[in-house]
């Protein structure tokens, strides 16, 4: 992810609000300069999806995140958002974007509980509920993803 993405980013994130929260350039920016991982996903040049995780430890304002440095104590990897365009939904832009951030690590996440379609897939991925967090009248059902067994 570069500076020249994210304006395209900011969009795909405004259309995506029913998942995540909002964001503008000069917070992207903030969170890509605490992130562990920024990438996009590009079809023909186009991006297709995005993808921004953080490490434990970080100065991230969330209390979603601040749950998890609460909850866990092993390290990990926490996926703060990923957002895929409508035209590329269920063409496995998320498959590849979880590859590439899928490792040794347990990656943790949060999804709103009336998110049917994100709770399905994240449970395919082999995804599990650790807890629940009530923020702003929604509650998040708090997920986490060990890693594979070598």
């Amino acid at each position: 992810m570069t500076h020249s993405d994210f304006d395209t980013i900011v969009h795909l994130n405004q259309n995506a609000l029913e998942g995540v929260g909002p964001l503008d350039n000069e917070s992207l920016s903030l969170l890509v300069k605490m992130s562990d991982q920024a990438l996009v996903a590009e079809d023909s040049g186009d991006i297709a999806g995005f993808v921004i995780t953080l490490p434990p430890g970080a100065e991230y304002d969330s209390s979603r995140y601040r749950w998890f440095e609460d909850k866990l104590v092993d390290d990990y990897v926490y996926l703060d958002r990923i957002v895929v365009s409508g035209d590329h939904r269920r063409k496995g832009v998320a498959s590849k974007l979880y590859e590439e951030i899928e490792g040794d690590t347990p990656v943790a996440l949060e999804v709103y509980e009336t998110n049917d379609v994100s709770l399905a897939f994240h449970e395919s991925r082999g995804f599990e509920e650790v807890g629940a967090l009530t923020h702003d009248g929604k509650t998040n059902l708090m997920l986490v993803r060990e890693p594979d067994e070598a």
